[in-house]
């Protein structure tokens, strides 16, 4: 498991940057975030999502070095 969780993360990560950058060319009402966090604003939307996306991957990132020691 220990060698499989730094490429979840990775993955996760990936996802949510997708996700933010994909949001670019739709247009909702109300964009959910996490749980039961709304918000109508689109750029919050994708700050949201860019951010733990990135806090993610560099995570998973860093869990893989440390593996690879």
């Amino acid at each position: 498991m220990k060698k499989i969780l730094p490429y979840l993360y990775i993955i996760v990560g990936i996802s949510f940057i997708i996700k933010g950058f994909y949001a670019f060319s739709t247009e909702y009402d109300i964009y959910y975030l996490i749980f039961s966090l709304k918000t109508e604003s689109k750029y919050i939307y994708i700050a949201f999502n860019l951010f733990f996306g990135g806090l993610i991957l560099y995570n998973g990132i860093g869990r893989l070095k440390n593996l690879k020691r």
